[in-house]
């Protein structure tokens, strides 16, 4: 329950507020109990027991019993994603080769972890990445380049029927991934402890930012391999003047998508209004599209139907950036 403590002065320069007596009997604080002090950049301090960061090495044990390889790989992401930096996993009955082999899987997926001891019984993984070795803005704009490129490569491939570059596009989308997970990871490392903050000199508020948008970016990765999947499947035989609106269409998606990120990294409130606004026309474009998509072969209309939409998804996510950089803006 928030309390209000008038501040003293003693030997006239230091500056001392009370503790209150529950709170410190909770955490059985003593006289000479050492506490973590971290000024913040909204003006507010965060006071925790030195300890309870101790404990807070984000330690997580996990009983590998019942796991398959698939649903492991799952739980480390979720634990890596969380801001564990040190995973104990166990099987009293030893670890099977196939739980063995999704663990070593796992550690090539995502940045930092590595297997630091191992055993027939036990496999630690720890992060070896310095978290200020990381900046959240520099791993989004990759993304934000990355995305980008998987898009426009899997309209060409659409458009010349480059099964090649295709493949190349689904392949690229792990690289997304580990951004995307990695980026998150710090905002939750931001939310539980304190010294990271002071470490790597944002606000919370920010790094939520770049979470939200590097979630929305991973999503049009996600479109993009769903283009280039669909363009695999394709005949030849739709009508070739659909390749030109398709790729018009898929120009104004990126223009939006160009505007959101540039409105987002510069804090530029014109731009990000200026994306929204184009989502109309996109909407517009993408319903034209869809009823002359239907009028194609069979065979064709679904894989179509599949890249349009994915378009017009590209659109809406990166709209969403839009929006969160506008909220970002307007609480400043």
């Amino acid at each position: 329950m928030a309390e209000i403590r008038k501040v003293q002065i003693t030997g006239g320069t230091t500056y001392i507020v009370s503790l209150p007596k529950s709170w410190a009997t909770e955490r059985d604080l003593k006289a000479g109990d050492p506490l973590f002090v971290a000024p913040q950049s909204d003006g507010t301090i965060v006071i925790s027991p030195d300890s309870e960061y101790e404990k807070k090495v984000n330690c997580k044990k996990l009983e590998l019993e019942g796991y398959t390889p698939n649903t492991l790989i799952r739980s480390l992401i979720g634990m890596y994603m969380s801001g564990y930096n040190v995973m104990e996993l166990v099987d009293k009955q030893g670890i099977k080769p196939e739980i063995r082999s999704a663990i070593m899987r796992f550690t090539r997926m995502v940045i930092g972890p590595e297997i630091i001891e191992e055993s027939e019984n036990m496999i630690v993984l720890k992060d070896l990445i310095d978290p200020s070795e990381f900046s959240q803005r520099k791993g989004l704009k990759r993304m934000y380049l990355m995305v980008k490129k998987m898009h426009e490569d899997a309209i060409l491939s659409f458009e010349e029927g480059d099964t090649s570059l295709a493949k190349d596009v689904i392949e690229r989308d792990s690289d997304v991934d580990r951004l995307y997970w990695m980026i998150t990871k710090h905002y939750n490392m931001l939310l539980s402890n304190p010294r990271v903050i002071g470490n790597l000199g944002i606000t919370r508020e920010r790094s939520l930012g770049y979470m939200l948008v590097s979630r929305a970016m991973e999503r049009i990765g996600d479109h993009a391999v769903r283009i280039a999947r669909n363009t695999m499947v394709l005949s030849d035989g739709f009508k070739k003047g659909l390749k030109q609106d398709i790729r018009n269409e898929s120009e104004l998606a990126m223009e939006i998508l160009n505007c959101a990120a540039e409105s987002f990294f510069d804090e530029d409130l014109k731009k990000a209004n200026a994306s929204i606004d184009m989502r109309n026309r996109l909407e517009r474009m993408n319903d034209k599209l869809m009823k002359t998509v239907k009028e194609e072969r069979k065979v064709d209309v679904t894989p179509l139907s599949y890249i349009l939409e994915s378009i017009s998804r590209t659109g809406s996510y990166a709209t969403d950036i839009s929006e969160i950089s506008i909220n970002y803006i307007m609480s400043g």
